[in-house]
């Protein structure tokens, strides 16, 4: 079995390759860091189910998967990602995704996903995205939006937002790792440069800031259990 894997993040579709290798005997993954290199990938060797990120630069997953399902109609495309907005999971299941799931899921989570996609016998999905894609709303919500916002005026990187956004919800280094694929010095580094982006000094602080950028849970969120101001948990 021919397994392609897109995602911008090198460190993400690295671990990403090696759980879908351990998860499915003899699955054979080629790696594209962008959509137009997954396109050249597929254009000169044939496979046979897709892992697509949803959002990375330039063309993003749905337009990928658009491509895919109009120039390779057989070829299976599921959605592996982080962002578990309800109108994500809408857009791409609307445009043929045979299955949304989040970084988080277990290993055999995602091997069942791609058995199923396969098969051609369903979708499956986070139980978090299905949750979403019937409570939410139909559109990103203008919390969602100032969120974003907030996060690229205080100069954060994308997965500096994750990574904050995580930490919010009281979230570990362990836990964020596994969530982000990342290793835990990884995420250390993300939130040494969040400290110092949003001129706190510990994880209470950049939580509290993280809520008042609309990050996170509402201002109930679980507050991380060490008070040392350390970055490590």
């Amino acid at each position: 079995m021919k397994v392609l894997l897109v995602d911008d993040h090198t460190l993400v579709r690295r671990g990403l390759a090696q759980v879908v290798r351990l998860c499915m005997d003899g699955a054979e993954v080629s790696e594209a860091a962008t959509a137009d290199e997954a396109v050249e990938i597929l254009m000169t060797n044939q496979h046979d189910v897709a892992l697509v990120d949803i959002r990375m630069p330039g063309r993003d997953g749905i337009e990928l998967l658009r491509e895919i399902r109009s120039t390779w109609p057989l070829l299976p495309v599921i959605i592996v990602t982080s962002f578990d907005n309800g109108e994500y999971v809408k857009t791409a299941l609307s445009e043929g995704a045979a299955g949304y799931l989040l970084k988080d899921a277990a290993p055999e989570d995602l091997a069942q996903a791609i058995l199923v996609a396969l098969s051609g016998s369903g979708n499956v999905l986070s139980p978090r995205a299905v949750r979403n894609l019937f409570e939410g709303p139909s559109a990103m919500s203008d919390s969602e939006q100032s969120r974003e916002a907030n996060a690229a005026d205080a100069g954060l990187t994308r997965r500096e937002s994750d990574v904050l956004n995580l930490l919010a919800g009281g979230a570990s280094n362990r836990e964020i790792s596994r969530g982000l694929f990342l290793s835990e010095k990884t995420v250390k580094a993300h939130l040494a440069a969040v400290f110092r982006k949003l001129g706190v000094t510990n994880r209470t602080q950049a939580a509290m800031a993280a809520v008042a950028m609309g990050m996170g849970p509402t201002p109930t969120f679980s507050l991380p259990r060490a008070a040392n101001g350390s970055l490590g948990r």
